[in-house]
């Protein structure tokens, strides 16, 4: 496990990155180019990949425990990243604190349990880290990328609620949380829609 476990880590931390990276790319589209928002995130992200990598290797020695928790958080975050992109199909999204204003709601796939799940996904990835090595210095860097992906995510909502889709998205956010299922809500929605179709 002494070898095989910052190899497991690291590859899987730059397996993640690389996805993110290359969504940026191809996948978001950047209607007002790189903005100063985009560019809090790649400095945000830069320190915490760093901080990241020196835990990792910090942490040469791990349980088995740990270090399954640790790459089960990072495969989550991956699989949870990849589903968002397959629910968009060939749709693309705006990039982060992007103006524009959104021209249709996506309330399937992960959707229908998280509004933001680019946002959920990447915080399992940060929060993988920790998970696995037990650092309590990448807290502050976690907390740091909670507090960026927030303020994006309520700027999104914010864009919805002055848009057409104000009302759709009003009903919506009703059910679902931001980052994380609300699953009392989620069950209230499937016995609305249940009695709907009855």
């Amino acid at each position: 496990m002494m070898l095989t476990w910052p190899l497991l880590s690291i590859g899987l931390l730059v397996a993640s990155l690389a996805s993110f990276s290359w969504a940026m790319r191809k996948f978001f589209f950047k209607p007002s180019g790189d903005n100063s928002g985009m560019k809090v995130i790649r400095a945000s992200s830069s320190l915490s990949a760093f901080l990241n990598v020196v835990a990792i290797l910090a942490t040469p020695q791990v349980s088995v425990r740990q270090a399954l928790m640790g790459a089960a958080m990072y495969l989550s975050g991956l699989v949870l990243f990849y589903w968002a992109i397959r629910t968009h199909g060939k749709r693309s999204l705006s990039a982060a604190f992007s103006p524009d204003s959104p021209s249709h709601l996506v309330n399937w796939g992960p959707y229908r349990y998280v509004r933001h799940p680019f946002y959920s996904a990447y915080l399992m990835v940060w929060m993988a880290g920790f998970v696995a090595t037990g650092r309590w210095w990448l807290l502050p860097t976690i907390a740091l990328m909670v507090a960026v992906y927030a303020k994006a995510a309520r700027m999104e909502e914010e864009k919805f609620a002055d848009s057409p889709l104000a009302d759709a998205y009003r009903i919506y956010q009703e059910s679902t949380g931001r980052f994380l299922p609300r699953p009392i809500a989620l069950i209230k929605r499937k016995e609305a829609d249940a009695a709907g179709l009855a």
